[in-house]
């Protein structure tokens, strides 16, 4: 697989351009570098952060900031649907409707998670 190099990777971006694979075994091979290769770097990362955290409250930001990361991407999976659909994409648009429809669900219970965060007289803030 031919991967742009840094410099021609920094020169698309000033131009407002990114490199495009070829064939979907190579979107495939990058998909799974990008996701193994840091795998456990954010397992870690992840891990840690959430060893710090006491009682629900402190599980409020992130999650709160989570949750907008969420909303942006919902946004930008509509909009990628929107236009595919007008292309005439229609497999894509299936495609982009679906992951949209799953982020919206992740959505949902992200913040119906960072809600139960707030402690209540059933639920005591430290356990």
């Amino acid at each position: 697989m031919k991967k742009p190099n840094r410099l021609v990777t920094f020169l698309y971006g000033l131009v407002g351009m990114a490199h495009a694979y070829d064939t979907a075994d190579e979107v495939r091979e990058v998909i799974a570098d990008n996701c193994f290769n840091t795998l456990a770097e954010r397992a870690r990362t992840h891990g840690e952060g959430a060893d710090r955290l006491s009682d629900s409250l402190a599980f409020q930001p992130g999650l709160l900031d989570l949750h907008d990361e969420l909303h942006d991407t919902w946004h930008y999976l509509t909009a990628l649907k929107a236009r595919a659909r007008d292309l005439g994409y229609g497999t894509l648009t299936e495609n982009l409707d679906a992951a949209a429809d799953s982020t919206r669900d992740v959505l949902q219970a992200v913040a119906t998670a960072a809600e139960n965060t707030v402690p209540s007289p059933a639920i005591p803030a430290r356990k």
